[in-house]
């Protein structure tokens, strides 16, 4: 070979050498493209799910931020809920009872407090409200009875009130004032055995009786010295008509004969007087309530004894056809005791 064809050749192998060169440095670079490529796209869609992330993330917060603005709020209210509650149970203290009566028909248990009445059929653990008619004046209950019977009648009285009677369980009243003086009952009774005979004390104006449920009324004496507090008719015997009136007053307990044939001290209870009972089983058996504690006569009110309670003063009593005698305290609470055991069960705690 020549000088000319070696060089032709050594051209040639050159060429060829850098042409695979630049081809291989164009597949590196083509490559590397492709590879940035990727990485950017990479780098993009890191891109996006971070910003995604934190957008969600943003909205995380602003929708807890809300819920802890919403529980904040919550729990703000009930805050003020349970403060608003406390400070109602601090002003408003249990409310006194004044009164107490039972319907031996449907086994129901009656309170009256200040100027409403509830009943318990459970024996007074839970009470709900009976509705008396509207007033257009003030009005306070000083009493509450249950006409003897299947159906008995219930009475509610008090000064502003006069005599309320429902036949219905307190669903509707009617006024039964006709024949009376006025409208400031003191006390009020049911005769023991007679659904129909009711006794009102006007203050002042002396002792009422009606025979027919309240329709009509008679004034039947002035009442004992002192005024009467609470009163309640007894079946006891030895009366010359049909029973006897026992009377809590100032001066201690005080009794008639329901003929009203003259007062009579009932011992020597020589003290105030806030509520009386007596036992339906056994109704020589009188209780009364006083400032000093619970008394008990077994002989109708000549001799007395001190019977323990869980509480200093009561204000209210009722004996149960049952033997059951129920006491409410000054403070609001409610007492049992059952003619079996001789303990006392609080009721309303």
């Amino acid at each position: 070979m020549n000088r000319f064809s070696t060089k032709v050749a050594r051209l040639a192998a050159d060429t060829v050498s850098g042409a695979m060169a630049l081809a291989r440095r164009a597949g590196i670079r083509h490559k590397a493209s492709a590879e940035l490529t990727r990485q950017s796209r990479l780098a993009n869609t890191a891109c996006e799910s971070e910003i995604r992330r934190q957008q969600g993330r943003q909205r995380f917060l602003i929708a807890g931020s809300r819920a802890a603005a919403g529980i904040a709020l919550l729990a703000g209210l009930l805050d003020l809920h349970t403060a608003t509650a406390v400070a109602r149970a601090v002003e408003a203290p249990r409310s006194k009872t004044i009164a107490l009566a039972f319907a031996p028909a449907s086994q129901t248990l009656f309170k009256a407090s200040g100027d409403a009445v509830y009943r318990s059929g459970d024996g007074g653990h839970h009470w709900s409200p009976i509705g008396l008619p509207p007033a257009s004046a003030p009005r306070r209950i000083t009493s509450i009875a249950v006409a003897d019977g299947e159906h008995g009648a219930i009475y509610v009285a008090g000064p502003g009130i006069g005599v309320l009677r429902s036949v219905d369980g307190g669903r509707n009243w009617s006024a039964r004032n006709d024949g009376l003086p006025g409208t400031d009952i003191a006390a009020l009774s049911t005769h023991a055995d007679r659904p129909e005979t009711v006794y009102a004390y006007v203050s002042g104006k002396g002792i009422f009786r009606s025979e027919d449920g309240g329709q009509h009324w008679k004034l039947m004496d002035a009442g004992p010295r002192g005024g009467i507090t609470r009163f309640v008719h007894s079946n006891m015997p030895g009366s010359m008509q049909s029973g006897w009136l026992f009377v809590a007053g100032p001066q201690g307990v005080r009794r008639a004969m329901d003929c009203f044939c003259g007062w009579r001290d009932a011992g020597e209870l020589r003290r105030a007087v806030r509520a009386v009972a007596y036992d339906p089983r056994q109704p020589n058996h009188v209780y009364a309530a006083t400032d000093t504690g619970l008394f008990l006569s077994v002989d109708g009110g000549e001799k007395w004894s001190l019977v323990h309670t869980p509480v200093a003063t009561i204000e209210a009593l009722v004996v149960t056809p049952a033997g059951a005698l129920y006491a409410a305290g000054a403070d609001g609470s409610l007492f049992h005791r059952s003619a079996a055991a001789n303990r006392w069960e609080r009721i309303d705690a």
